[in-house]
């Protein structure tokens, strides 16, 4: 029998529509009730999302917290952090439907591979159709990795992941600094891996479904949001920018090798905007499938660039 207690939580910020499927769904864990408590931080909504968290009824403990002001959700992870009281923190986004064995999975990955990030697959949901967009996000990060495969930490993501409490809590949880959006997760998995030695793995098995649905505009519109993140990003850890392959995109510095000189031309000089404009069509379009990957990276990195050097 297992007896791992876990702690699921939730940041949310005017998510309700989303929330009721993401709390049904976890009702439904094939893990013992027992051993489950969900933390939902409340990041001061303004639709009804209080008056339904406190009506609820859930197998498993609900510890329901809410912000005063919005605070972002590295704050709202840690209130959550602070307030669990689970052996094993499961983070969940507000729009994620789990299979029922998505703890257990989790669960059972953990206690195999000893005190380690652990990112599930997080899909979108078959009923949100077929697009370049999704084909591309259902491909991205893990999911170009084999089930079970170590992982880098750049890939770590808070909508279907999990970490040992006290590691977080040895950490110093999320950075609150970040309160843009974007890159608070990847930013604590690279002091993890840093400080704690903490290694990253997939389990493809532990699965979740994206419900909010996606369009292009809206994908290449959050990874320019979050350039100022990913700035903080950068100066916390300027070591990684290679390894994110963002010194490629970065204007040119007197530091800069001639190697890196080069080939930050030959980004320069890809990452027009008449290719752009080409790829942002074709993606629209049609469903390029296989080739989503590199057309959503090329249009990523051609808004990336064009952040970075204003």
């Amino acid at each position: 029998m297992p007896d791992r207690s876990v702690s699921v939580i939730i940041p949310t910020y005017n998510r309700l529509s989303f929330l009721r499927e993401t709390l049904r769904a976890l009702s439904e864990q094939s893990y013992p009730s027992a051993l489950i408590e969900v933390v939902v931080v409340d990041d001061c909504s303004h639709d009804e999302t209080p008056a339904f968290i406190e009506g609820l009824d859930t197998p498993f403990k609900l510890v329901s917290v809410r912000h005063a002001t919005n605070k972002g959700r590295a704050a709202a992870r840690n209130t959550a952090i602070r307030k669990a009281s689970g052996d094993l923190v499961l983070f969940v986004d507000d729009d994620m439907r789990s299979k029922p064995d998505l703890i257990a999975q989790h669960v059972a990955f953990q206690e195999s591979h000893g005190e380690s990030m652990v990112i599930g697959s997080a899909l979108q949901a078959p009923e949100l159709g077929l697009s370049t967009v999704y084909a591309y996000l259902d491909r991205m990060g893990v999911h170009k990795l084999r089930p079970g495969s170590r992982a880098p930490a750049r890939y770590f993501v808070t909508n279907n992941s999990s970490v040992p409490r006290k590691a977080l809590l040895d950490v110093g949880l999320f950075n609150e600094s970040f309160t843009n959006y974007g890159f608070e997760d990847t930013e604590i998995a690279f002091r993890l891996e840093d400080s704690l030695g903490l290694a990253t793995w997939y389990c493809g098995e532990a699965v979740a479904y994206h419900l909010h649905g996606q369009s292009l505009d809206d994908i290449l519109g959050k990874r320019e949001e979050a350039v100022a993140a990913l700035r903080a990003l950068l100066r916390i850890h300027p070591e990684r920018a290679s390894e994110l392959s963002i010194d490629l995109l970065m204007p040119p510095a007197e530091s800069d090798s001639l190697s890196l000189r080069s080939k930050k031309l030959l980004i320069f000089l890809a990452t027009n905007r008449l290719g752009y404009l080409l790829v942002r069509a074709a993606a629209n379009a049609v469903h390029l499938g296989r080739l989503s990957v590199p057309a959503l990276t090329y249009l990523i990195a051609c808004r990336y660039r064009r952040a970075l050097t204003l």
